[in-house]
């Protein structure tokens, strides 16, 4: 079973943005936007982000559109899933406002359960872009760089800043502290951290950690990223976001650095991740499920 997804162009605006959904037998789904506005103005640059839940590390992306409400995609993904298994997925579609620098603002989503469509049949149906939930998305961004050498069997991860971390203190900012932790072929082999940086939800770090790592366990390695807000000791540290690369990663993106890091050894790879919660990457990361 394939499920083949398109985006168009159609008209007639509603307020925030509605998501249409054509299904044609037996591999099809056609998609398309219109007038999809953030908080009533016009997107500068547009993208689509699309999964079948709960699986989110195949989940696929458009292309940026710029400067308009009515983006014409004409593109197409296809997900290669049995019948029996893409009756119990969820189409998630994510509207996004793109920016190059930072995070992308996610503009609204729809959720649609799979079990209720008739994928026997032809159909269309509007779905209006629902808000997403600061539980499912913006927990912050870490910008991460990545170098492999080989001959010294030595991986270096560089925690250069964060930004827009999720504030667990209504009375201040993170007291924010990045740790790596580093699983091999299941176990848990190692972590180190940074220093604390008060009082700030975008801090600057610039610390870096090496890892031995033998050629051989690279493929086998994952590699941990946890954001903690420092509770001085007194409590227990909260938890801010994760982010898991390498064997078992926790995304798309976690993959593309990874394989960037993988081709380009010997130089330095740095990226943007944008944090997930613990769930998140415990349910698709059998390495988050070893790391405390």
């Amino acid at each position: 079973m394939y499920a083949s997804l398109s985006i168009y162009r159609s008209h007639n605006p509603p307020y925030k943005g509605d998501v249409w959904l054509s299904q044609n037998p037996p591999k099809n789904l056609a998609l398309c936007g219109r007038k999809i506005q953030r908080r009533g103005f016009k997107l500068p640059f547009a993208l689509f982000h699309v999964s079948l839940l709960p699986d989110n590390k195949n989940a696929r992306q458009t292309t940026v559109k710029k400067k308009t409400q009515d983006p014409i995609y004409e593109e197409t993904f296809t997900f290669e899933i049995p019948y029996r298994e893409v009756v119990r997925r969820t189409l998630e579609l994510k509207v996004k406002d793109f920016d190059k620098y930072s995070r992308h603002c996610v503009v609204g989503h729809i959720l649609l359960p799979l079990q209720n469509v008739n994928l026997a049949r032809p159909s269309r149906m509007w779905r209006p872009l629902a808000q997403c939930s600061m539980e499912t998305e913006e927990y912050g961004e870490l910008l991460l760089s990545l170098n492999y050498l080989p001959v010294a069997g030595r991986l270096n991860v560089d925690i250069i800043k964060a930004k827009q971390l999720l504030q667990t203190s209504l009375a201040r900012g993170a007291d924010s502290y990045v740790r790596v932790s580093l699983v091999v072929r299941g176990r848990h082999v190692k972590s180190k951290k940074t220093a604390v940086r008060k009082n700030t939800l975008s801090p600057s770090f610039n610390e870096s950690f090496s890892f031995q790592l033998a050629g051989s366990e690279l493929k086998e390695a994952s590699l941990v990223v946890t954001a903690w807000d420092w509770n001085g000791g007194v409590m227990r540290d909260e938890f801010i976001g994760r982010v898991v690369l390498g064997k078992q990663p926790s995304g798309p993106h976690e993959i593309t650095h990874w394989t960037n890091m993988m081709t380009s050894q010997r130089h330095s790879v740095a990226q943007w991740h944008s944090l997930h919660s613990r769930l998140q990457c415990d349910q698709v990361s059998t390495a988050s499920r070893t790391v405390p």
